[in-house]
């Protein structure tokens, strides 16, 4: 993100030194056809969720007919969902239109681009490198689509599960530069973090102690500066953490297991102690037989009934152990208080039966549950509430 503010300059329209691919360009607008038109986006897109619409481009909405105080309601479509919106012509000494829309499309810019929303939170001059929202007209005058630019995710071009030398990756991703060899790489225009892992690890190879059980990736390394921060700020900074592991130092490759979300760290307390760091899955899931599994194959699999597998699932599990913590919901066990840093991050999440047949407020209505609990309110049927199980280990 640049820290100068994109010029602001008088409507252009098109001429002999101006982009033929543009018909017209006004502020931070382009119309780039009769049927399309590109938004540099915003304090205003990312925060009050809204869009000013300058003179120059309000013919193409059909909006030169409005008047003050005048509202026309429009439907906003991204992908299959629709989002209520409408056209404003404001009461004010200089009049001036806007295209307002509600909370839900508001969430899903703000989760889509959580870093530029941070930014723009405390900036507010526009800025050059800001995402654009393209905005395409449909037959229908008052339904366009939405299409919004894309991050430059390495994980797009990854195949989950599979093994990849570091020379495959270099040559895949067009990298030159040494640092591939090193525990953290951050490909060249990209919005990726790369980890390669090892699990065993020479007596004096002391950067990285890891380990992966297919729910819980516990990291130790010596992290300075802002390397540490790539991995706790990867969310705020837009980017994917990408974890490439392996079991041996000897192996062929690293395996790519999915993409990752940090949950927490503890610093070490003296200078060349280790951190350790807590990241939670979000592609894969133990298979049950000591191996990784694609998280959507496992369900409806055979052997796995769907409520296992809805549990089982890696977004529902973030989400919950965001909102509730990893202490059991029923008995209050805590693994990292039991077992140490072996059981930090550990923890079963149980959904209710609502959630478990398409209740849609799924992450609100799971909770944490250890394994004990979770095997006894499933043994039931009908199955247990947490208040039942509750009232029976009092």
């Amino acid at each position: 993100m640049s820290t100068h503010g994109r010029s602001r300059g008088a409507e252009q329209r098109r001429d002999e030194d101006a982009d033929p691919a543009i018909l017209r360009e006004s502020h931070s607008w382009r119309i780039l056809s009769d049927n399309v038109a590109v938004k540099r986006m915003d304090r205003s897109s990312f925060i009050h969720h809204e869009m000013a619409i300058p003179v120059g481009i309000r013919p193409f909405f059909n909006l030169e007919t409005m008047v003050v105080g005048e509202k026309r309601q429009v439907i906003l479509t991204h992908g299959v969902i629709e989002y209520l919106a409408y056209f404003e012509m404001l009461i004010e000494k200089n009049p001036r239109t806007r295209l307002v829309w509600k909370s839900d499309l508001q969430n899903l810019i703000q989760d889509r681009f959580p870093a530029w929303t941070v930014f723009f939170k405390t900036h507010a001059e526009s800025d050059d490198t800001a995402p654009e929202m393209k905005i395409k007209k449909t037959r229908s005058p008052s339904k366009f689509l939405l299409f919004f630019e894309e991050e430059k995710r390495s994980s797009r071009s990854l195949e989950l599960l599979k093994i990849y030398s570091r020379e495959e990756l270099k040559d895949t991703f067009q990298i030159t530069d040494a640092n591939i060899r090193n525990g953290i790489h951050i490909p060249k225009d990209t919005s990726s973090v790369w980890l390669f892992l090892t699990e065993e690890r020479s007596p004096d190879g002391i950067s990285f102690r890891t380990h992966f059980d297919g729910q819980v990736l516990q990291l130790e390394g010596q992290f300075k500066g802002k390397i540490g921060g790539l991995i706790t700020n990867h969310e705020s900074e837009g980017n994917e953490i990408v974890v490439l592991y392996r079991r041996k130092k000897r192996d062929p490759g690293f395996r790519y297991v999915g993409r990752f979300s940090y949950h927490t760290h503890t610093a070490g307390q003296f200078i060349g102690d280790l951190t350790r760091f807590i990241l939670y899955p979000l592609d894969v899931v133990p298979e049950g037989t000591g191996d990784l599994i694609a998280a959507g194959s496992s369900f409806g699999s055979k052997g796995r009934s769907s409520d296992t597998c809805k549990e089982q699932d890696p977004l529902i599990r973030i989400r919950t152990i965001r909102s509730h913590g990893t202490n059991c919901a029923v008995c209050g066990f805590c693994f990292a208080e039991k077992y140490g840093t072996y059981g930090e991050g550990s923890i079963e999440i149980h959904c209710p039966d609502p959630v478990l047949k398409g209740g849609r407020d799924q992450e609100n209505g799971c909770v944490p549950i250890c394994q004990n609990c979770h095997r006894m309110i499933h043994k039931a049927d009908p199955m247990l509430t947490i208040e039942e199980l509750k009232k029976i280990i009092r």
